[in-house]
């Protein structure tokens, strides 16, 4: 297939997922989630394959500002599930519990709210784009799919190759990873390679998830840090749960920041495909 026509079937699913779970953001429960999914896969192909496209930079400050403008209620929607999975804990959390999921609800609704106000101009623009095809680019007509993802995987491989696998670092590489495997996705479904592909997806799920993990647990702790003022009778309780999160970061940290130096010091390439 050309390249211009599955890109253009990629961006109306994500538009798509998106519309659907901004109608049922409250009698879905993943909707949050699975909208920020949507809107991160989107920006993503955007980003990807910006060398093959004539890319709106409005149209990406909108997707980036739906993200951002979420960050909040998902990461405390995290935070809540974390601290429901703890079994034993000394400390009483009903308090901060009762203010996360009071949070939790104000958060969730400011992100609808400002997502309800730029949705209706969102969709306009975006199936603008669509039907005028302002995103194609001259020059890459002909190209099949496979052809220009291969290229993309070798750009992206290359990109993350260059960041080395430290503390600072490790947000960075999460994104990144992401937009690699987001690539190797839609591939798998073009039939390309498939057996291949799919073991690659899940060592790089696996690896994401360690590496979302670590990132989740630096949100909360700084988060944390903040409400001990806010919530002064249940400091112990806040120190404590920050204690067991460092500990548990330092560790997971540890093994994933091994686990990327082992792929770098071997140069196992995620980008030997063309």
């Amino acid at each position: 297939m050309l390249f211009y026509d599955v890109f253009e079937e990629i961006i109306n699913n994500q538009v798509s997922e998106i519309e659907s779970n901004f109608k049922e953001f409250y009698t879905k429960d993943e909707a949050l989630h699975d909208l920020r999914v949507a809107i991160r896969r989107l920006l993503s192909y955007f980003l990807v394959f910006k060398k093959y496209l004539n890319t709106d930079t409005q149209l990406l400050n909108t997707l980036k500002f739906f993200l951002k403008s979420s960050n909040m209620a998902r990461d405390t929607q995290i935070l809540i599930e974390k601290i429901n999975q703890l079994d034993i804990f000394e400390n009483d959390l009903k308090e901060l519990k009762t203010y996360l999921e009071k949070e939790y609800g104000i958060q969730k609704s400011n992100f609808y709210n400002i997502l309800s106000l730029s949705f209706d101009d969102f969709l306009i623009k975006i199936n603008q784009t669509i039907v005028q095809k302002s995103y194609r680019k001259d020059g890459f007509f002909d190209f099949k799919f496979e052809t220009i993802a291969f290229l993309s995987l070798n750009a992206q491989a290359k990109k993350i190759k260059k960041i080395k696998p430290a503390k600072k670092n490790l947000h960075k590489l999460r994104i990144e990873y992401k937009k690699y495997r987001y690539i190797l996705e839609i591939l798998q479904k073009t039939q390309v390679q498939k057996q291949k592909i799919q073991e690659r997806l899940i060592q790089l799920r696996q690896l994401q998830d360690k590496l979302g993990y670590v990132q989740d647990l630096s949100v909360h702790i700084e988060y944390l840090k903040s409400l001990k003022t806010i919530l002064p009778d249940s400091i112990n309780a806040i120190e404590a749960l920050i204690e067991t999160f460092k500990s548990n970061l330092k560790q997971k940290r540890k093994k994933v920041i091994f686990l990327l130096s082992f792929l770098r010091f071997f140069e196992i390439n995620w980008g030997e495909h063309a």
